[in-house]
């Protein structure tokens, strides 16, 4: 048998991930009537002792028509053990035990392998987007500050991205980008305000401020979406592991990317319940 095969059900004939095996332990008689299992069991037991017999099994159902399945686990053997003499008195019986560990993969382990082969490609999607100049940016608190800081980044970015416009102006770049309208719309009116405040004695209105920390994590999230997306959208995955309950594979992937991004950009608690309510939009839509 092959591990990562599908089970197929001998009744309905369906195929499915075991959600995993039990194990189950043979009974015997001994001659006082007790009933022990395992091999001392068999040992005990009374009446005529078979040359082999299955010690424990594993047992599974089939999901879709609750059919149980048994494969062997344990047998003992009593097998022939000769010396080096080549005399018959020399040629002995000895009982071996054979033990045998999962016939196919279960559903815990096939959810370990889709996990570790979804991470890799998030890993080596999210090193072509490099957000290493992202990186920190929430750790400033002044909006200002943060403001300065971040069109700073984000015209390296532009630069990485738009090798042949780096002597344009920066919202020349920003609309070579391709983002979203009403993302790229904010992103041209803060440019504006950081110019104001560069040049000028014009302060951050609270409303500005709350455009600066919403530019920054629309923006972020954009790039993210652009190259995550195909990777991680719930209706994709859902169609392409068929075995899996989609919400587990959808939980392991939340776990890893939150934890992800809140090491990367070091964010605290407000950025984290956003990350986790962007995730949640872009797994399910």
């Amino acid at each position: 048998m092959k591990r990562k095969e599908k089970l197929k059900c001998p009744v309905c004939t369906k195929k499915f991930i075991p959600r995993t095996f039990y194990p189950e332990e043979a009974m015997f008689s001994t001659s006082d009537g007790k009933k022990l299992s395992g091999f001392n069991g068999y040992i005990n037991s009374s009446g005529v002792k078979p040359v082999e017999v299955i010690l424990s099994s594993w047992i599974t159902y089939c999901p879709y028509c609750n059919y149980m399945l048994k494969f062997v686990k344990e047998i003992v053997k009593k097998e022939r053990i000769q010396s080096q003499s080549v005399l018959i008195k020399d040629i002995t019986k000895k009982y071996n035990n054979y033990y045998f560990g999962f016939p196919f993969e279960d559903y815990s382990q096939y959810l370990s392998s889709v996990t570790v082969e979804i991470k890799s490609k998030i890993e080596t999607s999210l090193i072509d987007l490099d957000l290493t100049s992202f990186e920190n940016i929430y750790e400033i608190k002044d909006t200002f500050k943060l403001l300065i800081k971040f069109y700073a980044n984000l015209e390296k970015y532009c630069n990485s991205q738009l090798h042949e416009e780096t002597d344009r102006n920066l919202a020349h770049k920003i609309k070579l980008l391709k983002l979203p309208k009403d993302l790229e719309q904010i992103l041209l009116e803060l440019n504006e305000i950081r110019n104001k405040s560069i040049n000028s004695d014009y302060e951050l209105s609270e409303e500005d401020k709350t455009k600066v920390k919403g530019a920054i994590n629309g923006f972020i999230f954009s790039l993210i979406e652009k190259h995550l997306k195909p990777i991680i959208d719930g209706k994709k995955l859902k169609t392409k592991y068929q075995y899996l309950d989609i919400r587990d594979l959808i939980a392991e992937i939340k776990i890893y990317l939150k934890n992800y991004f809140s090491i990367k950009f070091k964010t605290g608690r407000t950025a984290d319940n956003e990350i986790i309510s962007f995730l949640e939009q872009i797994m399910i839509n």
